[in-house]
């Protein structure tokens, strides 16, 4: 990946802060933060130009939005460079200054399609915070508040009506605003917002600490006066000690303060969790008899571990959650979205209970970030690598998620197996049907870092991690529901017994207290 130029000239020395500037299409951030970043004589990036840079390319060389790996690729051939002015404004693609073809009107009609993509976000992330790292700069897009740089010290986010916005584009395009140019550019951006707006990954909104800006009617001068006041006055209340709005542990931390680390997850098992495990025992052996086949004692009792297992039905985190919790004697952390939690009992036990509130719309990477954070501190998370239920109760294709995470973390993996699960409550079904048996299977903990695969790098090493992992559930679960992973269900000689039946035989949950 090519370094970020340098500016032309060195920023001053003395602290800065570090701005998030969003906004959607047109509203004046890229323009704007360049001017008051001059005016305070602070570092200006506009991100949107990365985005912009790689949707230009993939257009360039043919690479379309559905082709996830050739598009993600592209990013090590995109530099950005600075101005004359020290801004990073210029793009460089193979040393060519393509800056104003990547601000053309076909970009335009693409670059929302391009920005959804969750690998290229991804691959973006990293660039954008070194660039911000040494702090005194402007940082100008669509999600630097609230995915970007969440900890920056100020967030503003300027906001025009789309007809205002319209007329200004057209005016640097100098198009008549009323005339069919000027009214395509009104409805491209109207498609573009509500495109930004709705998508799952990254959606544009305001953060909930930013400071919204509204600048219809506004002269130009007169948005940037309000931006530069707007630092100023944060600047002043760090130097001053005095909290603000906006001020953050960023901004301690560029003032020469460590900054203060999160509070840390509780990693105990309270009363409360063995009460509520007790309960939902009760209750599944009012419905249904269950039976545990692997070694419990080949989960380790301390450090990070990774519980994975397949998703069949709303039956698989009550079994594993009631039947496993009192048994390792260690708290199970658990993902859930959020909207659990508006429930006022169900939102108090779970956060008592080890489930931590995820927003979906951010999910892709705040949901990551939790996850490292619960292993990096010791715990021991579960995790269902399909993302949702299944249909049929055969396996689907898995995320690649947790596969980075496991080796990014180097955390050991169980491999868990929820056996007919979906026969006794399938998907749909409002209540689950009495009977049978629901079996649940334990595999032996590995690495998935030394899963034997030969090496690979970026995407290709996700997904075969993942094959391999996905490959160790399917081998012990039944061959009905081995479904996309069948055929790698036995290519690991490593696993417990053939698959079937995990070494440690099998135990009746009764006789297990």
């Amino acid at each position: 990946m090519p370094a970020v130029a340098a500016p032309a000239s060195a920023p001053e020395t003395r602290p800065g802060l570090v701005v998030a500037l969003d906004g959607p299409g047109s509203s004046g951030k890229s323009s704007v933060g360049a001017a008051a970043a001059l005016e305070l004589g602070y570092r200006f990036c506009d991100t949107g130009l990365l985005y912009r840079a790689a949707t230009w390319l993939s257009l360039h060389r043919g690479v379309g939005d559905t082709g996830v790996e050739a598009l993600v690729a592209l990013v090590d051939d995109v530099e950005l460079a600075a101005d004359a002015e020290g801004r990073l404004a210029r793009v460089l693609v193979d040393g060519r200054d393509v800056t104003k073809e990547v601000r053309g009107p076909d970009v335009d009609a693409a670059v929302s399609a391009v920005s959804r993509v969750p690998e290229l976000r991804a691959a973006l992330l990293d660039r954008q915070r070194r660039i911000a790292a040494p702090g005194r700069i402007i940082m100008a897009g669509r999600d630097i508040g609230t995915v970007v740089l969440p900890d920056a010290d100020l967030k503003l986010f300027l906001s025009a009506s789309v007809a205002e916005r319209a007329r200004r584009r057209a005016e640097e395009r100098r198009v008549n605003p009323d005339r069919a140019e000027g009214r395509d550019i009104l409805a491209e951006l109207r498609r573009r917002d509500e495109l930004d707006s709705s998508r799952a990954v990254a959606p544009l909104r305001p953060a909930d600490d930013a400071r919204v800006l509204v600048t219809d009617g506004n002269r130009f001068e007169e948005t940037v006066e309000l931006v530069v006041d707007a630092i100023r006055s944060a600047e002043a209340a760090r130097s001053a000690g005095t909290p603000s709005a906006g001020t953050t542990p960023t901004a301690r931390a560029l003032a020469g303060d460590v900054r203060p680390r999160p509070e840390p997850i509780e990693g105990h098992l309270t009363p409360l969790i063995r009460l509520v495990a007790a309960a939902a025992r009760l209750i599944t052996r009012a419905v249904t008899r269950v039976t545990i086949e692997g070694d419990l004692r080949a989960i380790p009792r301390r450090g990070p571990v990774i519980l994975a297992a397949n998703h069949a039905s709303n039956a698989d985190p009550v079994v594993i959650g009631a039947w496993l919790t009192p048994q390792l004697g260690r708290r199970i952390h658990w993902l859930g979205k959020k909207e659990l939690f508006d429930w006022p009992i169900i939102g108090w036990m779970g956060r008592s209970g080890g489930v931590h509130p995820v927003d979906r719309s951010t999910a892709d990477l705040e949901a990551f970030r939790l996850a490292q954070r619960i292993l990096e501190e010791g715990h021991l998370l579960m995790v269902f690598p399909e993302g949702t239920r299944s249909s049929d109760g055969a396996l689907q294709p898995a995320k690649d998620g947790l596969a980075m995470l496991a080796l990014r973390t180097r955390a050991p993996i169980v491999p868990l197996a929820v056996v007919d699960s979906d026969l006794r409550w399938p998907r749909g079904q409002l209540l689950p049907r009495p009977g049978g048996r629901i079996t649940l299977r334990i595999g032996e903990p590995f690495l998935l870092a030394d899963d034997g695969a030969p090496a690979r790098r970026g995407r290709a090493a996700k997904g075969a991690a993942t094959v391999r992992l996905m490959g160790r559930i399917a081998a012990l679960l039944p061959p009905r529901q081995r479904g996309t992973y069948a055929a790698h269900a036995g290519e690991d000689a490593a696993r417990p017994g053939s698959g079937t039946r995990p070494r440690g035989g099998r135990r009746d949950l009764e006789a297990v207290r």
